[in-house]
């Protein structure tokens, strides 16, 4: 069985409480906290880098300083019994096996990972839907048909936001339309 901690106060560090945030909340009125003050400069440091672990473990950590100095990329000894001493972090009971919540949290967070950064080419009735939203006159079966036969590549890059790509359909059009529109100057 794993020692496992949390930190403290860990609301107070949140403002969501439902998801996964990529930060976590942080006051200046931590500069005035006497324990905080006292720590020695690495200590701080790492307490920073605990607190971020914690957004992405749900504020369960295997109580091991190896762990830690490796998943905050510490190049210094994180101190876990200084902190805890300081009550910054919470120490539980032996009787927790950590080490299962804590892979799965890994694994489903490299999931969504993943998932965001895979990218689904969309079908004609979803740009269609988007041209018609947009009121942008833009061809959505030209569109398609373009992309499709290019890969979803937009140069040497693969697209990762199609709608983007009709924004920037929309501003060629634009700047087209404006170049056919205005009169030529002739200099004599």
């Amino acid at each position: 069985m794993t020692k496992t901690f949390s930190v403290r106060n860990w609301d107070a560090f949140q403002h969501y409480k439902d998801r996964n945030p990529p930060w976590i909340k942080l006051h200046n009125h931590l500069l005035d906290d006497y324990e905080f003050e006292s720590l020695p400069d690495n200590t701080k440091c790492h307490l920073l880098c605990i607190w971020m672990l914690a957004s992405r473990t749900n504020n369960k950590m295997v109580f091991d300083n190896s762990w830690v100095k490796r998943k905050i990329g510490a190049n210094s000894t994180v101190d876990l019994d200084l902190l805890e001493s300081l009550s910054f972090i919470e120490v539980q009971g032996k009787s927790q096996d950590a080490s299962k919540p804590l892979v799965s949290e890994e694994k489903r967070r490299d999931r969504e990972e993943a998932e965001k950064s895979r990218f689904k080419p969309p079908s004609l009735k979803e740009v269609i839907q988007y041209c018609s939203e947009r009121n942008n006159g833009i061809d959505a079966n030209k569109f398609v048909d373009y992309y499709s036969a290019n890969g979803w590549m937009r140069g040497k890059n693969k697209i990762k936001d199609w709608k983007a790509c009709i924004r920037t359909w929309e501003g060629n059009s634009i700047n087209s339309s404006q170049k056919q529109n205005k009169p030529r100057e002739f200099s004599q």
